[in-house]
């Protein structure tokens, strides 16, 4: 009931201050990457405009309006409410000269029709669509029922709107026919309108074990017959990559320039959880990929681990957590990470959860012969660690948010006091509650 006429109340004030500042919107959707393709165009458009995006992670029914009114969720306490509504009640009897000329917002769809309500709360202007994966497959039933649902997105776009899509991804590529306005497509191969070409991964190509030398993407930026060089120096992953086309792609719709855009990119680092390299315990390395994860997106990891310069695969450490909300195939999705890591010179598993169990129990069973644990929990696995790895080493944490696998992060980093400053949910709320 409370959540209910919360929810409600903020939709009617974030269409009332929609309409009287008339920021041009700019909406997000996608089975991954929307947060650090969000940060991305956030940097790109900072330049000339002034932007705001969802607040933390706030992508849904409450957190979008919530951003909006440039408002943080005060729970269940009515007088924060009540500061809530004050504040968007003096955003529409005042002007304030500051509010974004442009809000830019994730659209998360956990469910079907989840993004019908978030379209009646806003019209985005332009529409960006990253990738169609395996999230949320326990509510959508197959890929193709969650690239119907954020297709909408697309569809929703008016004459004069843009669509920003991933031309690599063929469900996204689809897309394209409900557009009624224009189509901007951004990727690696030749049918991408922004595309990048001549890809340098750092990583690739070091022939050392260091945060500086795996760390940077070089590549041309091409756009119609313009090209330019794009360094990406903090970022090491092709889904970095897309979310910097996207951003691109979004300035130049913008009147953006190409070599403006390319220098502003040179400042795009990757988010807490998203792939970020750390220093570990003993000289270890430490992958915190730790936000969340699906099947794709860990077998993508785990390659990366695996070509990274290490002359010992017994010193390359896969710490993995449950992917969740996966449905029916969510067994047959870990048992295909095992087969993965079957194939891969990976010499050591450390599994978190019943379901992370059945990526080891596949990998054996392909003949991986590596050094296998298993803990019930991140907060069990968290208390050993520390003990049962022979540093250095370079170590991979990744599994989905309810894994919680930042708590094993936080005890493999040199410096764990530093943990509010580089970890995920690290706030009071997080640490309280889960």
């Amino acid at each position: 009931m409370f959540q209910s006429l919360a929810r409600h109340l903020l939709k009617i004030l974030s269409r009332a201050v929609i309409e009287k500042y008339q920021p041009k919107i700019i909406g997000i959707t996608g089975s991954v990457g929307k947060t650090t393709t969000k940060e991305a165009i956030l940097l790109v458009l900072s330049k000339k405009y002034r932007v705001r995006g969802n607040i933390k992670n706030y992508n849904n029914e409450i957190g979008l309006p919530l951003t909006i009114l440039g408002s943080v969720s005060p729970g269940r306490s009515p007088w924060g409410w009540a500061k809530v509504i004050m504040g968007a009640l003096g955003l529409l009897i005042f002007k304030d000269k500051n509010y974004p000329e442009f809000l830019v917002l994730e659209m998360g769809v956990d469910h079907p029709r989840d993004l019908d309500y978030l379209l009646s709360v806003v019209q985005p202007i332009i529409g960006v669509v990253t990738a169609i994966g395996q999230a949320h497959l326990e509510f959508f039933g197959t890929p193709d029922n969650i690239a119907e649902e954020k297709g909408k997105l697309v569809a929703s776009l008016p004459p004069a709107g843009i669509a920003i899509l991933n031309v690599d991804d063929r469900r996204v590529a689809a897309m394209a026919y409900k557009c009624k306005g224009k189509v901007i497509t951004y990727g690696f191969g030749p049918e991408a309108q922004v595309r990048a070409t001549e890809i340098i991964f750092n990583y690739r190509q070091a022939s050392k074990l260091s945060l500086e030398a795996l760390t940077g993407i070089s590549c041309e930026l091409h756009y119609h017959d313009s090209v330019v060089p794009l360094s990406l120096p903090f970022v090491m992953t092709e889904a970095a990559l897309y979310s910097a086309l996207a951003a691109a792609a979004v300035g130049l719709s913008e009147d953006l320039g190409l070599i403006e855009i390319a220098d502003i990119l040179k400042d795009f680092r990757p988010l807490p959880g998203r792939f970020n390299l750390l220093a570990g315990v003993d000289d270890s390395i430490v992958i915190d990929d730790s936000y969340n994860a699906s099947p794709t997106s860990v077998i993508a990891a785990l390659e990366i681990l695996a070509n990274l310069p290490v002359d010992n695969p017994a010193k390359r450490i896969a710490v993995l957590g449950d992917m969740l909300e996966l449905g029916l195939d969510s067994p047959a999705e870990h048992r295909r990470v095992g087969q993965v890591v079957a194939g891969l010179p990976i010499g050591r598993l450390i599994l978190v959860g019943p379901l992370a169990k059945l990526i080891g129990e596949e990998a054996q069973n392909m003949g991986w012969s590596g050094r296998l644990d298993y803990f019930n929990d991140s907060s069990e696995a968290a208390l050993k660690i520390k003990e049962i790895i022979s540093s250095p080493a370079t170590i991979l944490v990744k599994g989905s948010q309810g894994a919680r696998m930042e708590k094993i992060v936080k005890e493999l980093l040199a410096n764990p006091q530093e943990a509010s400053r580089y970890l995920v949910r690290q706030d009071g709320h997080w640490l309280a509650n889960f």
